[in-house]
């Protein structure tokens, strides 16, 4: 089996339990740019120390690569990791994920758009199955109240800058060690955070032992390991191969939510799941 396989199904069973972790934190009275701030604080020095002891020449990289990690880590990084976290406040763990994993259709979108490329009746199946899943997989069926419009919102908007995060990595940053453009990224969204909420601030958050040991997971577990396996993997196999196999995140979150959360989980919600997995599956694999 290929590494960049490997690296790919590692990322997307990490991720999978990053839902779980963000409404711990949630409960202990953390807000987004709290979790994101301390989050970052934490991940930088351990990643600085972790590529010294690995590869120290990969701290070394170039103006340009310097422009394109910022890049990255502001428009893409920030913004994504923003409302991915703040759709939880509103949507149930599994359906944040799901809404997550519909980025493959927006790569579809910028491809037709930007790159030109045919589009055929099968394709535009297949995108609209897509939507039709989250909708399904968002537990329409049960109560309305259950529904959030400003949570779905949020969670098309993370998937919107994952796919700009897929994209520009495969672009811009094929040559670039997966190590050093995480690790830059990270520092330009951490950079970019504290313009809207200074570390000061953030410490005034109550730091209990339970809120401490989220953002280590989160850290180390839910962004250092998954975001640099991402890039290995994208570097290996490309963006169109890593989201296909990204899907297994979908079962994982849903999974977890309702063994650890006791979140409710119909047949419904797991037939609209399937369906998104199945859509996003055959829109990469046309490609």
């Amino acid at each position: 089996m290929k590494k960049g396989y490997i690296y790919s199904t590692l990322s997307a069973i990490l991720f999978g339990t990053c839902g779980i972790i963000i409404k711990i934190a949630f409960s202990e009275g953390a807000n987004s740019i709290n979790i994101l701030t301390l989050q970052y604080m934490m991940s930088i020095p351990i990643m600085f120390l972790g590529i010294l002891i690995i590869d120290s020449k990969a701290l070394k990289i170039g103006k340009k690569d310097l422009y394109h990690t910022a890049v990255l880590g502001i428009v893409g990084n920030t913004f994504m990791t923003i409302f991915y976290y703040m759709a939880f406040n509103y949507l149930d763990v599994s359906m944040v994920t799901i809404l997550l994993y519909t980025y493959p259709a927006m790569v579809f979108i910028y491809s037709v758009v930007f790159q030109k490329m045919q589009v055929s009746f099968n394709k535009i199946f297949a995108l609209i199955a897509t939507f039709i899943g989250c909708f399904l997989a968002l537990g329409l069926n049960q109560s309305i109240k259950t529904f959030s419009t400003k949570g779905f919102m949020y969670g098309i908007l993370a998937a919107v800058f994952y796919a700009f995060m897929n994209i520009y990595t495969e672009k811009k940053m094929d040559k670039l060690n997966p190590l050093a453009v995480n690790f830059y990224s990270i520092i330009f969204s951490f950079l970019s955070l504290i313009i809207f909420k200074f570390p000061v601030d953030v410490f005034r958050q109550d730091l209990n032992g339970k809120l401490i040991v989220c953002i280590i997971i989160l850290g180390v577990f839910c962004e250092i390991i998954p975001l640099t396996l991402l890039y290995a993997a994208i570097k290996h196999i490309g963006s169109l191969k890593v989201s296909i196999i990204g899907n297994l995140e979908i079962p994982t979150a849903m999974f977890l939510s309702f063994l650890i959360l006791k979140e409710p989980l119909s047949l419904l919600q797991v037939f609209g799941a399937a369906l998104v997995i199945y859509a996003i599956y055959s829109i990469k694999k046309m490609d």
